[in-house]
């Protein structure tokens, strides 16, 4: 598995000065319909120690930096890319190679 980050992203993350990627699995339970999607953002080394620790989540190194994955299984291309977003002034992290 090879993680790719477009040059947007990588900016991005020298401005904000964190270098750490999770890969977090969120889900919205209500009584007619289950949703669950991947929520990957970026984090701080104190808050990465604490999910590798605490909640078991696997460190990858990379040439940016490192990518916390779950402990459970998910699908997993070849090649991860990750990119950045902007909508309406918020930026979010984006991702293609990786399923639910």
């Amino acid at each position: 598995m090879t993680f790719t980050y477009e040059p947007a992203l990588l900016e991005y993350m020298q401005k904000k000065g964190k270098n750490t990627i999770v890969v977090e699995e969120v889900t919205i339970n209500n009584s007619d319909i289950e949703i669950t999607e991947l929520h990957i953002h970026l984090i701080d080394d104190k808050r990465a120690e604490e999910f590798i620790s605490k909640k078991r989540y696997r460190s990858t190194a990379t040439d940016a930096g490192r990518v916390l994955l779950p402990p459970f299984k998910l699908k997993y291309d070849d090649v991860i890319t990750f990119g950045l977003k902007s909508f309406l002034g918020f930026k979010y992290v984006t991702y293609k190679g990786i399923k639910v």
